[in-house]
């Protein structure tokens, strides 16, 4: 009895640039709507056998990360700040009364919910529903 193996060539890192209009209709609004200060520098993808990511780098230093269906995962605002309408209404509330002077750096969602990291130095946890989970300085 013969048996035969079958290799995939993709290595779990595989970035490759992509032309901006190969993003996922919803990834280009969202840059559209609320980076349109920003230029785009170039975009990536990635695919493994499970999942796909996009990243779209910005010539001001930011960085946003995107699934495969074009929803952010990730923000890096570089020298930018973060539009206050990208975070949940939920947690914009909880950062005014915890963090009123914080300018926000970096937001990422996370399995638990949002995690927020300040351009003064503290980072903050947030559950889905707004509530602040963890703080640290």
């Amino acid at each position: 009895m013969a048996v035969a193996l079958i290799t995939w060539p993709v290595k779990a890192d595989d970035y490759r640039m992509i032309p901006f209009k190969e993003l996922p209709q919803t990834a280009r609004e969202l840059i559209e709507n609320y980076f349109s200060q920003s230029e785009v520098s170039y975009t990536t993808a990635k695919r493994s056998l499970l999942e796909r990511e996009y990243k779209v780098y910005l010539a001001d230093g930011g960085t946003i990360s995107f699934d495969r269906n074009g929803r952010w995962s990730e923000i890096d605002c570089g020298r930018g700040e973060l539009p206050e309408e990208m975070i949940p209404a939920s947690i914009r509330e909880e950062l005014r009364k915890h963090f009123p002077e914080g300018r926000i750096r970096e937001v990422e969602r996370t399995r638990k919910g949002f995690e927020v990291k300040f351009r003064n130095g503290p980072e903050a946890e947030f559950d889905r529903r707004g509530r602040v989970i963890k703080v640290d300085d």
